[in-house]
């Protein structure tokens, strides 16, 4: 069976530093086109863990600016320009892109001059470390945003309030569908754009384990916890993230950006998912660092 798009899960973790989980971060891979989707801290190094390289990936999309979801961009542009990359990164995103990715690039401009000083330009050409960035506009219904040789990406927006403007990329290749939400709570723009579609990787929150975390850490830190009690206000829960895909028709629901976050293996990952599949009767994933999918045609 031909494969008309693979995902790699980089990072399925939140902004909260473990072990076992990265970042918010993937790959989508579509014959010779490689396309990263947000690059939250420590997803640049899942990149070669996951046996791909830096150098190979000439497209960037960024849900929105939140720092779990953009900090290892500078990590990626330099490992992608050292690596041999010899042409500009495309980059697309909500508006607040350009501003961020290129603050991150001039962060860089010393070591950029040291290494090309050091190495010659012949070796390391400034064209590898440019960028060229795209604003899409944050609509409702998906618009189209490029086409990479046969895949079609498409941007909509998502409800991530205060966050505005976020989105939610979809790519389709070959007549198959891949969502990804970004950030969001549960919201009519995902629902649409995930219409039959083959995979959709969605963020959760777990509210029951959400809460327990949060008995816990007011034991010990009440301003922590003041600032924990507020993120349930503009994330989807798990039993609203099943609503979302029955009511879409998805055919395989990857959960990601998990919150809690839980180990990789273990009772929690049934405790995650509670509820959920009397909802939804989909296949349901809870998403694992490196995990890898393929849609076939």
């Amino acid at each position: 069976m031909t494969v008309a798009m693979e995902v790699v899960l980089l990072g399925t973790g939140s902004p909260m530093y473990n072990a076992a989980r990265c970042g918010a971060g993937y790959v989508v891979i579509a014959g010779e086109t490689q396309v990263v989707v947000d690059l939250g801290w420590g997803a640049s190094r899942r990149i070669n863990a996951a046996g791909l390289q830096q150098a190979n990936v000439g497209h960037l999309c960024l849900t929105h600016m939140h720092s779990d979801h953009i900090t290892d961009i500078p990590d990626f542009l330099m490992q992608r320009w050292t690596g041999g990359a010899t042409g500009p990164l495309q980059v697309y995103g909500p508006v607040g892109t350009r501003e961020t990715v290129t603050a991150f690039q001039a962060a860089l401009r010393l070591d950029v001059e040291y290494r090309i000083a050091h190495h010659g330009e012949d070796k390391l050409p400034r064209s590898g470390f440019e960028i060229d960035v795209t604003e899409a506009p944050a609509t409702p219904a998906a618009t189209h945003v490029v086409t990479v040789g046969d895949l079609l990406i498409e941007a909509f927006e998502v409800d991530h309030f205060p966050v505005v403007p976020a989105l939610g990329f979809r790519f389709t290749r070959h007549g198959r569908t891949l969502v990804f939400s970004g950030d969001t709570g549960k919201c009519d723009s995902l629902v649409e754009a995930s219409r039959s579609a083959d995979m959709l990787v969605c963020e959760a929150m777990n509210r029951g384990m959400w809460d327990g975390l949060l008995s816990v850490v007011r034991t010990r830190n009440e301003r922590g916890a003041a600032i924990l009690s507020d993120v349930p206000s503009y994330h989807a829960t798990t039993i609203e993230v099943a609503e979302m895909a029955r009511d879409a028709g998805v055919r395989h629901l990857v959960l990601s950006h998990l919150l809690p976050m839980i180990p990789n293996e273990g009772p929690g990952l049934d405790a995650f998912t509670a509820g959920m599949s009397e909802i939804y009767g989909g296949k349901i994933t809870v998403g694992s660092d490196l995990q890898r999918f393929s849609i076939e045609m």
